[in-house]
């Protein structure tokens, strides 16, 4: 089979979310199966280019933008085991990041708030995607793709855009919705907004509305493609008309127009992880949490609080430190929770803060570790209770690959407590470094196995969280044997169901399989 998948973001080229994580396993993966696999993805400043081989310039095209000729240029590379196309234009290289604006480019020009998104952005989206259409001139018809999966409301305009070009009369379109929810769709303000950037009918943008906004996830459904989603539970949640405010509307338009979206949880792609390997887990120390042997999981805390976040060292760089942890002399004596993720209302920061203080006035051994970026406003309450709760919170601000990981790594558990998930990937991770998650029963964090695999709570409140919390220390204190199975099975569990090549073996292909019979 031949596979386009296209991605603003790829682990190893340009990161951002989790999307970069199922663009290169997806990509790997298919191509280990001996499928001909091309990613296509933009070239910003933060590219990464240490795996990158065999960078070849291909050629420039000229496509249709807001009433101008733009120049794109192309040039295609080896990564890993898989081929690159590389979309180039200053658009896209003056960019740090690439969605949001970073600390450095605010302090160039302070409207360019550090952690909002691009003024650009809708530009930049179909600049790529217009992009990635046009590269047809470049190859012949035996290489035109069978399936092109289009990751994200960032490229779900790409169904549309190559409709008329005969070339792929016979390729079939999949879109995947890594997030339905508020300020995740990349949608035209306006249908006129839509026609003045995509150039596409008229018709087809009116079919796509969402109130006033045209909306990608629809364009690309009404130029039949298939929707798909990233677990199960969250394709049932976003087509519920009750989630009609977690998905800004979208599911009340899903529902009514009997749209079909398909789960496919993701895969975790253990080898990058593995916390027996050093140089994959990028941890100080290897352990085993499958068998038990957490003694290496133990001096990971040490070093994480003895060189990071209690001195300077160790290479913090892309994070700021607030609040010291005071700590045991042997480390054993507290308990570690950890959170690692986007510093935003979707994923339950408000809801953190306010239970952060029940917790530690109700458990004096208990220790938080913050780590992440995000909004301002929250980010500063979490700066808060490192000054108000000295010693027993501390808030890695900012990304540092090997700080996150040490984040979780060091703790007993993560708290996960998202307004929605989708399908959650810092669950998968605690488990496999032996870190048990505590989250809210929502979307994709329904695969932990409440009291097997990890434990879960219905209401999302802070008062919920508290509850939960206190019982899940409790229970560790007075039972820590089972905790410690938990661990086992926890960890046990992800690598023997949720592996993406298992994924991509038992879901992927039959489903691709089917869509190119028809």
């Amino acid at each position: 089979m031949k596979l386009w998948v296209v991605s603003m973001e790829c682990a190893g080229l340009a990161e951002a979310g989790g999307v970069k994580n199922v663009t290169y396993s997806l990509c790997k993966e298919f191509s280990d199966l001996h499928n001909k696999v091309t990613l296509f993805i933009p070239v910003f400043a933060c590219n990464s280019w240490d795996n990158v081989s065999n960078v070849e310039r291909l050629g420039t095209t000229e496509v249709e933008l807001c009433g101008k000729k733009v120049l794109i240029a192309y040039s295609h590379a080896d990564f890993e085991n898989f081929k690159v196309v590389f979309i180039h234009n200053p658009v896209f290289a003056e960019k740090e990041a690439v969605y949001t604006y970073t600390e450095n480019e605010e302090a160039k020009n302070p409207l360019h708030k550090k952690g909002h998104g691009h003024e650009e952005a809708l530009y930049m989206d179909v600049l790529f995607q217009k992009g990635v259409a046009a590269y047809a001139r470049f190859i012949k018809k035996p290489e035109i793709p069978d399936i092109i999966h289009c990751q994200d409301a960032s490229t779900s305009l790409l169904p549309a855009l190559i409709k008329e070009n005969k070339k792929f009369n016979s390729t079939k379109t999949v879109v995947t919705i890594h997030n339905a929810g508020p300020f995740y769709h990349h949608n035209f303000t306006s249908l006129g907004e839509a026609a003045w950037y995509t150039g596409l009918p008229t018709e087809l943008l009116e079919k796509s509305m969402n109130g006033k906004s045209v909306e990608p996830f629809l364009v690309a459904s009404n130029s039949q493609a298939y929707l798909t989603t990233v677990s199960e539970d969250y394709a049932l949640e976003i087509t519920d008309p009750k989630n009609e405010i977690l998905t800004d509307g979208l599911s009340t338009i899903f529902a009514k127009n009997n749209i079909q979206i398909k789960g496919i949880t993701n895969g975790f792609d253990f080898d990058r992880y593995n916390p027996l390997n050093k140089n994959a887990s990028l941890l100080p120390f290897e352990f085993n949490p499958e068998k038990g042997d957490l003694d290496g999981k133990l001096k990971c805390r040490k070093f994480f609080i003895q060189n990071i976040v209690n001195t300077d060292n160790f290479d913090s760089s892309g994070v700021k430190k607030f609040g010291k942890l005071e700590t045991s002399s042997d480390y054993t004596k507290e308990i570690y929770i950890a959170y690692h993720g986007r510093i935003t209302n979707q994923k339950g920061i408000d809801i953190l803060t306010q239970a952060i203080p029940a917790i530690l006035s109700n458990f004096e051994n208990v220790r938080f570790v913050i780590a992440g970026q995000g909004d301002s406003d929250l980010e500063d309450d979490l700066i808060e209770l490192t000054k108000k709760y000295a010693g027993k919170v501390t808030f890695m601000n900012g990304y540092n690959r090997v700080i996150a990981r040490l984040s979780s790594a060091s703790c007993d558990f993560i708290v996960l407590p998202s307004e929605f998930e989708p399908c959650g990937l810092e669950d998968f991770i605690g488990q496999v470094f032996g870190t048990i998650p505590v989250a809210h029963k929502t979307g994709g964090l329904n695969k932990i196995i409440d009291g097997q695999t990890g434990f879960l709570y219905k209401e999302n409140s802070a008062l919920a969280l508290v509850a939960k919390l206190s019982q899940v220390l409790t229970f560790f204190e007075l039972k820590e044997n089972v905790i410690r199975k938990m661990i086992k099975k926890a960890s046990s569990n992800v690598r023997k169901e949720y592996l993406w090549k298992t994924v991509i073996q038992k879901k992927y292909l039959p489903f691709f399989k089917e869509i190119l019979k028809k």
